[in-house]
């Protein structure tokens, strides 16, 4: 038991002392299902948002937060929708390929989702909010370095969709663009 503690430590101190902090806004368009009103269809959006990692190239947590806003109208349900999603994603991140100007990453972890709509239903105003949702993700990414603090990437994500009606579209499709900023001690 003492060799395992030992090891955690020292294994902890590692990612610790080569550790760096990178922030990245993203823009990114996904597939994803919307519910309301029926029938239930996929659409794709646009969605913007930051993403913060911490740690070394072999393993580093990231959090990334993003939104979407979009509006949709049905004339012949004399309906008009603005729906808003909120989702945080929480995981880990590890670079199995990497060079000093390009790097293959792969990331999982969970993503929290909050939709709302603000319905406008024959002049009248109401506002729904669908219940917090969490999903598995993994995706995988390319990362091109410009200089030591500076780089590009592009990702594409699957996240496991519960809500999903029918079998075959279980998962919501992400593709991600971001720039990273690296600050750190390396």
């Amino acid at each position: 038991m003492k060799i395992l503690i030992v090891f955690f430590w020292t294994f902890l101190f590692t990612l610790t002392a080569k550790a760096e902090l990178k922030i990245e806004p993203v823009y990114g368009v996904e597939r994803t299902l919307r519910q309301y009103p029926e029938p239930a269809r996929y659409r794709t959006n646009t969605f913007l948002g930051m993403r913060a990692i911490y740690g070394s190239p072999e393993i580093s947590g990231e959090l990334e937060v993003n939104q979407s806003i979009f509006q949709e109208s049905f004339p012949d349900q004399d309906i008009e929708v603005t729906y808003t999603t909120q989702k945080a994603l929480l995981g880990m991140r590890s670079y199995p390929i990497k060079s000093k100007f390009v790097g293959f990453y792969i990331r999982g972890g969970i993503r929290a989702q909050i939709q709302k709509r603000d319905i406008t239903e024959e002049g009248e105003n109401r506002l729904e909010e669908d219940p917090l949702s969490i999903d598995p993700y993994a995706g995988t990414g390319l990362t091109l370095a410009f200089a030591n603090n500076f780089a590009l990437n592009a990702g594409a994500t699957l996240v496991y969709n519960k809500n999903a009606a029918d079998e075959a579209e279980k998962f919501d499709t992400r593709y991600t663009f971001a720039v990273t900023v690296k600050a750190g001690n390396r």
